[in-house]
């Protein structure tokens, strides 16, 4: 088998995620971690050992079944008699699961329809927030909705794009790449399924919140350089807002992106009883939300082209 190379499975997947967006729940390689987390977590006591437990099994389970799926596809395409035909259908799997990973179309499509929502009829905008952040939305003003979409658009450009894109490219010189991007997946999905504060999921959830956290320690960091150079113009005052409030937030990694947004769009942006970002700045108003997505539009293809370039060598 003729591995496929890092590069053309990079374009390939961003392509499939762009024109066609997420497959079909049924078919979704993240659906289906989510579907055995689930099971194992009714599975288990309530202990932290369980949490490492679920979190071997799942991301074990993740690479070896990533792999599997890519070797087969090989081995299949072989047995039809035509030898290119195996690393064809080795290079549309092995692009399919990198797909699954990232979210370039669904985070700014979803953005984009809540946030446009916001000033038309706001019960509704509340009722769709919860797709996109963990806050209570039934109190919130224009403003904090506005807020919380912009908020959950730049934290997720590091859990959605920046981290599975960076474990790919890492490991892609040792030849797991696509396995790698899905085990960083796995961690990203148990930690939005286990890894809440409350009674029921403080212990079994420790592991897998612990493991993301480390996971996007990197990739947070390097959303400020991206960021800054998707808005030069607003350099430094992103630099500022990031050095002054990329610790407000409870998470080690989400107030990088965060500040970096805020600085870049000079808005002010509030999780209510928990932090503000930006003290200084002015509350989001209409126009923010489109010039947010554009803002992180842009770090987007930044993101994207940076890996491509990191991947010539293996041509």
């Amino acid at each position: 088998m003729i591995e496929p190379s890092p590069l053309s499975v990079l374009i390939l997947a961003i392509l499939i995620d762009i024109i066609l967006g997420e497959p079909p729940a049924a078919l979704h390689p993240v659906v289906m971690i989510g579907r055995a987390v689930d099971r194992l977590r009714q599975m288990v006591p309530r202990r932290k050992i369980s949490g490492l437990v679920i979190s071997v099994v799942v991301i074990s389970g993740a690479v070896l079944a990533g792999s599997a799926l890519i070797r087969l596809a090989y081995v299949t395409g072989a047995l039809a008699g035509v030898s290119l035909m195996g690393d064809i259908l080795a290079l549309i799997v092995s692009a399919y699961l990198l797909k699954s990973t990232f979210a370039f179309r669904s985070l700014i499509s979803t953005s984009g329809e809540i946030g446009g929502l916001i000033d038309e009829d706001l019960d509704s905008a509340k009722r769709l927030l919860p797709a996109l952040v963990s806050r209570n939305p039934l109190d919130l003003t224009h403003a904090q909705a506005r807020s919380a979409v912009i908020e959950s658009l730049s934290e997720n450009y590091v859990d959605t794009i920046i981290s599975p894109l960076f474990y790919y490219v890492l490991f892609s010189y040792l030849g797991l790449g696509v396995e790698a991007a899905l085990a960083f997946k796995a961690v990203s999905t148990m930690d939005s399924m286990l890894g809440y504060r409350t009674e029921e999921l403080r212990e079994i959830g420790y592991v897998p919140a612990r493991l993301d956290d480390i996971l996007n320690w990197i990739p947070a960091r390097l959303s400020l350089p991206l960021i800054m150079i998707a808005s030069p113009g607003r350099s430094m005052d992103i630099l500022r807002a990031c050095m002054r409030y990329r610790s407000v937030t409870p998470s080690p990694n989400s107030g990088w992106p965060m500040a970096a947004a805020a600085g870049a769009l000079g808005t002010r942006m509030e999780k209510p009883g928990v932090y503000t970002i930006l003290d200084e700045g002015r509350e989001p108003e209409r126009e923010d939300i489109p010039a947010a997505i554009s803002l992180i539009g842009r770090a987007m293809a930044l993101a994207a082209v940076l890996s491509a370039l990191l991947l010539i060598p293996l041509r």
